[in-house]
């Protein structure tokens, strides 16, 4: 922070930019608004600005910036001119910025590319092409946004075809890593592979978007093939690799990899405190959490949005809610994603504190984040578990209120709370009118609510209905096994059993796990 009320003059662009560079874009603004009243300092820091509004995706304040660059009148100039454009695009305002680029009495290479770069992060592939084909003067970066806009947006035979026309002079390792980063982004493990064969040379990038591809698609194997071919690593190879064990639910080797990439001589950033800790919070390991949080204390490592919500994620499923909350409550409201609120409401949720997680989501709706649909299942969740049937009908109402679909899950959770409740036929309505076909997991949560209640009617429609479905597992046999013999109906439940025997029906196996000496 500048600390004088109007710093020297050949302090403010070095200020700014720095600020950029370490990635705290509100803090440039913030030193902006100490000398905005000087017109001197708007033609050299005007562009830096547009930036920071830009990386932040405030469209209000880099309007009142571009009506200051007006008065100022430096508009015209090339440079504030294509930080405008730029601006827009990223705030995804493409009528400005297609205006702003229209009045620009000079355009550079630069400018189109810009205008490009807007058109294509907004799905305006055709426009993009448009301007794209007018263009007099291409340069790699024309090439690269054309290529990587059209994977995007999902259209990888148009990116290849790009690809395929770049100059023979501009077609470096950067335009190969975008083209198979394209693929992998989009599934294309194969092309992925093809291409990333036949490069030339290889980036540490293209080697993070091929071990990221293979891993985001499940293939572990392939992924970790990937990455023990590289002879030289960096961070990022490293972090695409732990981020993708969590993904797969891998956390042992998640952390693992954490311990190596240290012993290779990397320092872990932010992105590799928060996928360990994201792989803690799955495994509910409250001790390994605690001391990567240490190490992020003791290395003084940025706290981010990402490492603050990591921790209350963490501290919430391992069920130190005390913690979550301390953590939670001391984030600003700007920091505040709904990323970190569900963490909270879900840690409330699984640990039983059902009245907490109700009264989280009731400041939620008062906040400026909007409740998604993960939201919703945790508070749904909390309310079958508590037996808050009202509750959880006015909250299942609220996702309209929203915009949000609902899905299988939700619905479960509503067949949940009205079985448990002993609302066995409205539960069953709910189940026979969903828009979409039922599961196994709904058809099992009624049977069991129906055993539950020791309503032999009910279970009996329920599996007349499962049969037609032709969906019976295991659990339905065992179940309908259970009601019967719960009535004393030992010849009807034993039936059960010699159905499954002659099916070759095997009962699935429950297993647990515990934690012994942190393992």
């Amino acid at each position: 922070m500048i600390n004088q009320r109007n710093p020297p003059s050949s302090n403010w662009y070095s200020s700014i930019r720095n600020h950029l560079s370490n990635g705290t874009p509100k803090e440039a603004l913030v030193i902006y608004t100490q000398i905005r009243r000087n017109p001197l300092c708007v033609l050299s820091i005007a562009p830096l600005i547009f930036k920071a509004c830009a990386s932040l995706s405030t469209i209000r304040y880099g309007k009142a910036m571009h009506a200051e660059s007006i008065k100022a009148g430096v508009e015209s100039d090339v440079v504030v001119g294509t930080s405008i454009v730029n601006m827009y695009g990223k705030c995804c305002d493409v009528i400005n910025a297609c205006k702003m680029f229209d009045k620009m009495p000079v355009k550079n290479v630069v400018t189109w590319n810009a205008m490009i770069s807007v058109y294509m992060r907004n799905g305006a592939t055709e426009k993009a092409l448009c301007l794209f084909e007018k263009m007099t003067d291409r340069t790699e970066v024309s090439w690269i946004e054309m290529i990587a806009g059209y994977a995007k947006v999902g259209d990888t035979k148009m990116a290849r075809c790009v690809f395929d026309r770049v100059p023979l002079s501009l077609k470096n390792v950067v335009t190969w890593s975008v083209m198979v980063d394209g693929y992998a982004s989009n599934g294309e493990m194969k092309a992925a592979k093809d291409m990333f064969e036949a490069m030339p040379e290889r980036s540490f990038y293209v080697w993070s978007s091929m071990i990221s591809g293979y891993l985001k698609k499940g293939e572990v194997e392939e992924g970790r093939a990937i990455f023990d071919r590289m002879k030289v690593r960096n961070l990022v190879n490293w972090n695409s690799l732990i981020s993708g064990y969590c993904q797969n639910g891998l956390c042992n080797e998640a952390l693992d990899a954490f311990a190596k990439m240290q012993l290779d001589g990397f320092e872990p950033d932010e992105v590799s405190f928060a996928s360990a800790l994201s792989a803690c919070a799955q495994l509910g390991s409250l001790e390994a959490g605690k001391e990567l949080h240490n190490m992020i204390i003791q290395k003084r490592i940025k706290l981010n949005q990402f490492i603050l919500n990591g921790l209350v994620d963490m501290y919430a499923k391992c069920g130190d809610l005390t913690n979550a909350r301390l953590i939670f409550d001391n984030e600003s409201e700007l920091e505040k994603n709904d990323s970190c609120w569900n963490a909270m409401i879900s840690g409330f949720s699984i640990h039983g504190h059902c009245r907490e997680a109700l009264e989280f989501f009731n400041k939620m709706e008062k906040s400026s984040v909007n409740p998604n649909e993960i939201t919703f299942l945790s508070v749904l969740s909390a309310c079958a578990h508590a037996g808050f049937v009202e509750d959880g009908l006015e909250t299942f109402k609220k996702m309209e209120k929203y915009g949000l679909s609902v899905n299988v899950k939700h619905y479960g959770c509503i067949v949940d709370l009205l079985g448990r409740a002993g609302r066995l036929k409205d539960a069953y309505q709910i189940v026979t009118k969903m828009p979409m076909r039922p599961n196994d997991m709904i058809w099992g949560t009624l049977l069991g609510a129906c055993r539950l209640h020791s309503n032999l009617y009910m279970a009996n429609r329920v599996l007349e209905r499962i049969r037609l479905q032709d969906s019976c597992d295991s659990s339905c046999y065992v179940l309908m096994s259970n009601i019967y013999a719960a009535s004393e109906r030992w010849e009807k439940a034993e039936s059960f059993r010699i159905v499954m025997s002659s099916n070759k029906v095997i009962k699935t196996v429950g297993h647990s796990s515990v934690t012994l000496n942190n393992t």
